[in-house]
């Protein structure tokens, strides 16, 4: 085989994951993935092997990749290498060890200073969108939903993301708040956070695009002096499992809730952090 050959069976492979409904982005990171693989390859004619694949798999090690990322990697080129016939070449992923903490994420009180802050800098739709991932656990790719016409129930039904239907939850304390939201904005239909670009800004059909949102953010978390670190697309989901659970709610329900198939990748959402853990400990004696 040739590169060249690779690189036309890499095509017909991106073709065939755009006909399975792959988001875009998806799509570009499959292309960007396999490519390090072809790169990696030193001659221009070749034989696909075990051996080549566990030797692009070593040197991925080297190269300054988080070990989730090459994980990512090594899943795409496995799914490559089954697609053009070498499901005996696939390779096993980096073993990660589980954490039995979770770190990083956004505590209740940073989450209310977050908020102060965004109403002093007067970033109001920051603060909404920051009160929408606290109070229901949605995915910024799930901002979408949140519509005038959506207001008119507490569920936001047919929410999709990563092929799975889910229902979305408005409390009645952020459905009234969005309301306010759109009436003191004059906003009457379609989305509710409209894209920042003074020119679409009244355009019901285009919707913030989420850099945007992070940038907003990251200049809020700044101010709050919050590590940026802190600032990730999961940061509030995490924050809203962690009081979910705090108030009851089972995993069985939560996992339903944030639209978990998997009740396992629910549970790491509610871990506690080494700090919460320590502060525990130190009130094991106390009187």
């Amino acid at each position: 085989m040739t590169k060249e050959e690779l690189k036309n069976k890499l095509n017909e492979f991106i073709v065939e994951q755009e006909l399975d409904e792959k988001s875009h982005k998806t799509l570009v990171s499959y292309r960007n993935a396999i490519n390090k693989l072809i790169d990696y390859i030193p001659n221009e004619e070749f034989e696909i092997d075990k051996k080549l694949i566990m030797n692009w798999k070593n040197q991925l090690k080297d190269q300054k990749y988080a070990l989730k990322s090459r994980n990512q990697f090594i899943v795409v080129v496995n799914k490559f290498l089954i697609f053009l016939g070498y499901k005996d070449c696939t390779v096993r992923q980096f073993e990660e060890q589980e954490k039995s903490s979770l770190e990083d994420y956004i505590e209740p009180q940073e989450h209310k200073r977050l908020l102060r802050w965004a109403k002093q800098l007067n970033m109001m739709e920051a603060y909404y969108i920051m009160k929408v991932f606290a109070n229901s656990g949605a995915r910024i790719s799930e901002l979408k939903y949140f519509t005038v016409e959506n207001l008119e129930s507490n569920y936001i039904k047919g929410a999709y993301n990563k092929h799975k239907e889910r229902t979305l939850i408005m409390t009645n304390e952020l459905r009234r708040e969005l309301k306010h939201y759109c009436k003191e904005n004059k906003i009457k239909e379609g989305y509710i956070f409209r894209s920042s670009d003074p020119k679409l800004k009244n355009d019901p059909n285009r919707m913030i695009d989420p850099s945007t949102v992070w940038r907003w953010v990251k200049k809020i978390s700044k101010k709050a002096k919050i590590n940026s670190k802190k600032i990730h697309a999961h940061a509030w989901r995490h924050l809203f499992a962690k009081q979910c659970k705090e108030k009851g709610i089972d995993l069985d329900e939560l996992a339903d809730i944030l639209g978990h198939k998997n009740i396992n990748t629910t549970a790491i959402y509610t871990k506690t952090s080494m700090k919460e853990k320590k502060e525990k400990l130190e009130k094991l004696w106390k009187k």
